[in-house]
């Protein structure tokens, strides 16, 4: 019995493995929702009730919203993942439109009311003020209710499901494919980056399938098919039309089409095939030029050549971007506050060779190892060299995110290999340093002192107890949260295992037939 007949079961709900994972994925992601309201929402915001680009009522509520020449406020950054926010917050405009005549009327009636943060960031106590101020906390908490639960979670979901995919089809087996699923989706910066609106993940999403679709697996045919150079070539597109490190992700994926092609023909043959993947990035790059031309006026110069100084960062080299920084090189790997080895200690595992396991047995080989190196090279020369990667120290790691799902395919060899205490022992940490890190959202010192001072928390019930009344007996407890986790984990598995005696019966069932 092949592995997809294996996992996709066809008897119950819940009996599909890759179902229950989905499902398990959306509701733990939708759990941890964070009330951040970030620079992509507010184009999103204005697609959603205007139909426009432009911010203007939004001026002032983030440094990244400037006026520009024109008289309009927009925003500096690329706006792809704004727009394809905007389609759920479109249709829950209805409700949101409710939560802010609310806060109106008791705006109107009362004032500004229990307008205190009580948090020890200047900025973020003076965004609270100013919403609170203009009537929106209720809309902004609900719209960011909405692009984590409606949005950011179902993708991360769905995300998790393609990644389990990839791992079945070069054989390995169930288990060990579900533990590193999990780990990615939540042991992993993935759990902090799906619990609030970010264009990093979808990068990650774009850059990792473009090569799943280049990937050619034993057995299949050289050379890729025209439809999947097309695809691949349109997901790479969308990494230069989410974020500007596109500039390196795209030749990198077009290298690793043609240098692969190469082993079986000649360069005009690998040349010409590759031109598909050129054709298929076209229409993203299009969406890129159109957004920066109805922004700015000019569809080849982004954001950041309009944009006022904002911050210290953007007078080093040219707009931020200098030569390659040694010490940032380290920081990108350590800091308490981005670092990759903090956030995801697990890849650590990625560094390990692989060289010493046969060949037919890897689960990546060695030219799709040699291409996870050069990108992770790459990236990291990038980030080393924008300065703006400082200041993720309040943002979680963003800018490498793209690598982890490909060094959780590189330390997968590793993986199936350790003995069962040693999985156990590197997943519980790698778990509760990510789960700690994305519910507290500060460096991972402050984030575990916060844990031991406070108990198990959630994001979302932080805020309120950090802006509600310190009277209320409902706000700062730590027995809520934690009543509300132990319930959650108690539903996703009561969801698993019904859907494992779905999957059961059903094989019972098929061998009845058979």
């Amino acid at each position: 019995m092949n592995h997809q007949h294996q996992d996709a079961g066809s008897g119950g709900f819940f009996a599909p493995v890759r179902r229950r994972l989905f499902l398990i994925a959306w509701i733990l992601y939708s759990l941890n929702f964070a009330t951040n309201i970030v620079r992509e929402h507010y184009p999103a915001f204005s697609l959603a009730e205007h139909g426009t680009f432009r911010v203007d009522e939004y001026q002032g509520f983030h440094p990244d919203i400037f006026v520009h020449r024109d008289g309009h406020s927009v925003i500096g950054n690329q706006v792809l993942v704004s727009t394809l926010a905007a389609v759920p917050l479109f249709l829950f405009d209805p409700a949101l439109d409710a939560l802010e005549a609310y806060s109106q009327r008791q705006l109107q009636a009362h004032g500004v009311t229990d307008s205190e943060y009580r948090i020890d960031k200047p900025t973020y106590r003076n965004f609270f003020r100013l919403v609170k101020e203009r009537g929106l906390d209720l809309r902004f908490g609900g719209a960011a209710v909405v692009t984590t639960v409606f949005f950011m979670a179902p993708l991360a979901a769905w995300f998790l499901v393609y990644f389990y995919g990839i791992l079945r089809g070069r054989g390995v087996d169930r288990r060990r494919s579900l533990e590193l699923t999990f780990l990615l989706g939540f042991g992993s910066p993935l759990l902090y980056r799906a619990t609030v609106l970010g264009h990093n993940m979808f990068v990650m999403y774009f850059m990792f399938a473009s090569f799943a679709l280049l990937w050619v697996r034993p057995g299949k045919p050289f050379p890729v098919p025209l439809r999947r150079r097309l695809l691949a070539g349109f997901f790479a597109g969308l990494t230069l039309a989410t974020d500007y490190i596109g500039v390196v992700i795209m030749p990198i994926l077009y290298g690793y089409l043609l240098l692969s092609r190469l082993r079986t023909a000649s360069w005009r043959v690998s040349f010409r095939e590759s031109l598909s993947m050129v054709a298929g990035s076209l229409p993203p790059v299009a969406f890129l030029l159109y957004s920066q031309w109805a922004m700015y006026g000019n569809p080849f110069l982004p954001g950041q050549y309009w944009m006022p100084v904002q911050n210290e960062y953007v007078t080093e080299g040219v707009r931020g971007f200098t030569l390659f920084d040694p010490e940032l090189f380290l920081q990108n790997l350590f800091h308490p506050g981005f670092g990759l080895y903090v956030w995801a200690p697990i890849t650590l595992l990625a560094l390990l060779p692989a060289w010493r396991y046969r060949k037919d047995t890897r689960i990546l080989p060695a030219a799709e190892r040699r291409f996870v190196a050069i990108a992770v090279i790459a990236l990291m020369l990038f980030c080393s060299a924008n300065q703006y990667a400082r200041l993720q120290w309040n943002s979680g790691l963003r800018y490498l995110l793209p690598l982890v799902p490909f060094l959780f395919l590189a330390l997968s060899d590793h993986w199936v290999r350790i003995p069962a205490r040693f999985r156990v022992l590197i997943g519980a940490v790698g778990l509760l340093q990510a789960w700690v890190l994305a519910v507290f959202r500060e460096p991972a010192g402050r984030a575990w002192q916060l844990f031991f001072e406070e108990g198990p928390q959630l994001t979302w019930y932080r805020v309120l107890t950090l802006t509600g009344n310190p009277a209320n007996p409902l706000l700062g407890t730590w027995w809520i949260p934690t009543s509300l986790i132990v319930a959650t984990l108690a539903l996703v598995a009561g969801i698993w295992r019904y859907g494992a005696r779905q999957e059961i019966n059903n094989g019972v069932m098929e061998s009845h037939r058979g």
